[in-house]
């Protein structure tokens, strides 16, 4: 049994080691004094600070909760603890804590900033937005609070103010790696790629742990085979524990370092890498796609069936969807369309669908009702287009999963036009299968075969589209495109229902911010080595072939 000055001694020891960064000497003191006396709050909040750092987060959570029992008032311990839960990939978990951190909300700015955190990750911008711009007006000083900024910022392609807010980060905290990579990834975003690549190298030199920065690196330039970051990536992932996340951002980084130097034989190796660990983070569930599907073709039906009449033309300008598959050419099409001196390219805006599922859950199966709330739904829909855009004639929107609600579309904005882009599947499994999306997005992309099951639900919405609304939208093929640029281009062009503009073929001068995987394909004339790309990885695309070709 210790004394309360054996205690004392102890703690003051743990804290020092703590502050000095030798952590498992801290833990060892804290743990001894938690053995004597379990009531000592400060032990169990230093040691699950200690713990978070060591992102042994079941153990920090349960010394969080030890502290939060004996002190349940001190905004100290909720503030770490909302700390740690905001680093963790389940914001569930932070949006829970929150919840319960409730009473802190108004004196402490923080509050605000974890309320952005959770609203960014469940994708309202908007609200996002306000909730940390609130945080940084009452006061919070914090480097990451404005990194989080400038990534929304980003997002609204704001990318002067997004410039500011990472600017600012750096100088409350130079050297910090999440700024100097979230702007290396708006430099790259924006064409400049030498910005880009500065920002990403001082990004590693000043983390070379994080995994997540070499993905970002990779992202920027066509690799040579004396890089050095090829073996600093290696030496990263053997290093790294099986469950560790950053092994699908390392394992993408480096199947891409294969490709560019030449090492066809060991892309898979490293693709198969990241997508199993993707994979084991965000499991994909089928049936619940497939039940999607059956749900739209129900309730477009019901909604034909009543005969409501469509939408009146609201004030605002005319949306253009580009939709298809990821990965099979959208982002080229946009930019064609985007780059005619009448439209503006808004990128993926998810706006629409976020309108539509509210108009789903208000009218049920009243479908009358469901015909008005469409057309509400497309009312607000542009009258956010004619905020961002109050210039604009016309806006193209390239939310992908567009061509799950094209008749919907037609419905609620009788005079948007809707392209499809279609490419072969096999070269589109792998390119989806090449690249790393966002968290918990197409999670059917870690898996050939699940790829394959998506692709045909993609197939037979566009096949119910085709018989029930066909005059709704067009469709090009990205081979086409690639074959006859300037032919399809101008008959891309017309279906926008624009005029023709040489500048349209000229669409790698387009200055625009592009925010998607294809950004640094887009600032270039179109190119042929995509095409069939499939068969230099035949034997391991076999999964897809053959799911693919299952009934």
């Amino acid at each position: 049994m210790l004394t309360t000055e054996q205690i004392k001694k102890l703690y003051a020891k743990a804290l020092a080691a703590q502050t000095a960064g030798r952590l498992d000497e801290a833990a060892k003191g804290y743990a001894r004094i938690i053995k004597a006396n379990p009531k000592v709050a400060e032990a169990h909040f230093n040691i699950a600070r200690v713990f978070a750092k060591k992102r042994n987060i079941p153990d920090a959570a349960r010394h969080f909760e030890a502290a939060l029992q004996l002190r349940p008032g001190q905004p100290e311990i909720w503030l770490a603890y909302l700390d740690m839960a905001s680093r963790h990939p389940n914001i569930d978990n932070l949006a829970k804590l929150l919840t319960r951190a409730s009473a802190l909300r108004g004196a402490h700015p923080e509050m605000d900033f974890y309320h952005g955190l959770v609203a960014a990750r469940r994708g309202d911008s908007a609200g996002a937005r306000a909730a940390i711009e609130r945080a940084v007006a009452g006061g919070l000083v914090s480097a990451r609070a404005q990194t989080e900024l400038g990534v929304l910022l980003a997002g609204a392609a704001e990318s002067d103010a997004a410039i500011r807010a990472f600017d600012e980060a750096l100088r409350l905290k130079p050297g910090y790696d999440y700024p100097l990579a979230r702007k290396a990834d708006l430099m790259r975003n924006l064409g400049d790629y030498d910005t880009a690549l500065d920002l990403a190298r001082q990004a590693i030199e000043a983390a070379p742990n994080v995994a997540q920065l070499y993905y970002s690196y990779a992202s920027i330039r066509k690799m040579q085979p004396d890089d050095p970051m090829i073996g600093k990536m290696k030496a990263l992932l053997n290093k790294l524990a099986a469950k560790d996340p950053g092994r699908a951002h390392l394992g993408h980084a480096l199947a891409k370092a294969m490709e560019d130097t030449g090492q066809q034989g060991e892309v898979f190796r490293y693709l198969d890498i990241a997508n199993r660990s993707a994979a084991k983070a965000f499991p994909y569930d089928h049936g619940s796609d497939a039940a999607a599907v059956t749900e739209t073709r129900q309730r477009f039906e019901g909604l034909r069936g009543a005969h409501c009449p469509p939408a009146r033309r609201g004030e605002g300008p005319t949306p253009i969807f580009v939709t298809g598959m990821p990965r099979s050419g959208t982002t080229l099409v946009e930019q064609i369309i985007s780059s005619h001196s009448r439209c503006e390219g808004a990128g993926e805006l998810g706006l629409l669908s976020k309108e539509f599922q509210a108009a789903f859950q208000s009218a049920g199966d009243d479908m009358p009702a469901l015909c008005d709330a469409l057309g509400a739904a497309g009312a607000r829909y542009r009258d956010m287009l004619a905020a961002r855009f109050p210039d604009a004639a016309y806006v193209t929107d390239k939310s992908i999963s567009s061509y799950g609600a094209i008749g919907f579309i037609r419905h609620a904005l009788p005079d948007a036009r809707i392209v499809v882009v279609r490419r072969d599947p096999a070269d589109n499994a792998l390119s989806i299968y090449k690249n790393m999306f966002a968290g918990g997005q197409h999670r059917y992309a870690t898996d050939l075969r699940n790829i394959a099951r998506f692709y045909k639900l993609f197939e037979a919405q566009v096949v119910f589209w085709e018989r029930h609304c066909p005059d709704a939208f067009a469709q090009i093929r990205y081979e086409d495109l690639i074959a006859d640029p300037e032919g399809q281009s101008r008959q891309l062009v017309a279906a926008a229902g624009l005029e023709w503009e040489d500048a349209c073929l000229s669409f790698y001068d387009n200055k625009r911010q592009v925010d998607t995987l294809s950004t640094t394909q887009v600032r270039q004339p179109i190119y042929s080595s995509s095409v069939g790309a499939w068969r230099r990885h035949e034997a391991a695309m076999a999964p897809f072939i053959e799911e693919f070709a299952a009934e």
